[in-house]
């Protein structure tokens, strides 16, 4: 009996259940309420602009000329004046007696003397004594060193085994008495070169000897040696050195010596 009590309150809360889904869904599913919208004013209509009267141009009158009549000259004989020719009184020569001829004065010119000219002292020319320069001597240059002459000399490399793989600068110092000078600086400077490098560092070109290498193979690039002082002053002008691309001249002798005492 308790169990069929149960099941009959299970069953109504299910039908309660369902009722309350029914109405709820009812209440959400119906369409809303029409809301009155609100009236707006009437919107002022603005006074428009009327066209008036448009004046329009009265053209003034202008003048107009009228020619008149031209009155055309014509023209008037005026007589000129004709002049007559009367004819004058004709005049008649009367012969004139001879006049007695009168005697004219000559005159005669009288010499007077001369004026003799005094004779004029000649100037003699006395010669000058002219100087003539004495010859100058040579021109003593600024550096104690220099070129020994007839250098550079191109020739082929001996210095080592390369052969035509090389090209290089190499040379001698000298002093004076023509005495081997060590410790001075060579530097050798060109295209992507530029070292230094001492005298008497290369026995193989003789005391004070020195050799800078330039490149590995022949060229014709120019490059320049000076000599510097153990100081680093420079005591030589500035020497030239142009390879040709040779293999038998891809070793360039500058020798320098020493020109003066210091």
């Amino acid at each position: 009996m308790a169990r069929f009590f149960f099941n009959l309150i299970t069953i109504l809360f299910v039908l309660l259940t369902i009722g309350e889904i029914v109405v709820f869904g009812s209440v959400l599913t119906a369409p809303p309420p029409a809301r009155e919208v609100a009236a707006l004013p009437t919107v002022v209509v603005l006074p428009s602009l009327t066209p008036s009267n448009t004046p329009t141009r009265t053209p003034v009158p202008s003048w107009t000329f009228t020619p008149s009549t031209t009155p055309t000259r014509t023209p008037t004989f005026t007589p000129s004046r004709t002049l007559s020719v009367t004819p004058s009184r004709t005049l008649s020569p009367t012969p004139v007696p001879p006049s007695a001829t009168v005697p004219t004065a000559t005159i005669t010119d009288t010499a007077f003397p001369s004026e003799t000219p005094l004779p004029t002292a000649t100037a003699t020319f006395t010669p000058s004594l002219t100087l003539t320069p004495s010859p100058t001597g040579p021109t003593v240059s600024p550096f104690l060193f220099g070129l020994r002459e007839g250098q550079p000399i191109y020739t082929q490399n001996f210095a080592n085994t390369a052969g035509c793989s090389w090209e290089g600068i190499g040379g001698q110092v000298f002093g004076l008495n023509n005495q081997a000078a060590a410790g001075f600086q060579v530097h050798v400077f060109g295209p992507s070169l530029d070292r230094y490098v001492l005298s008497d560092s290369n026995t193989l070109y003789g005391p004070g000897g020195w050799e800078q290498p330039v490149s590995n193979a022949v060229s014709g690039n120019t490059y320049y040696v000076e000599l510097l002082s153990p100081g680093g002053t420079v005591v030589s002008p500035r020497i030239t050195v142009t390879f040709t691309a040779d293999c038998a001249r891809n070793l360039a002798l500058v020798n320098f010596e020493q020109k003066r005492s210091g």
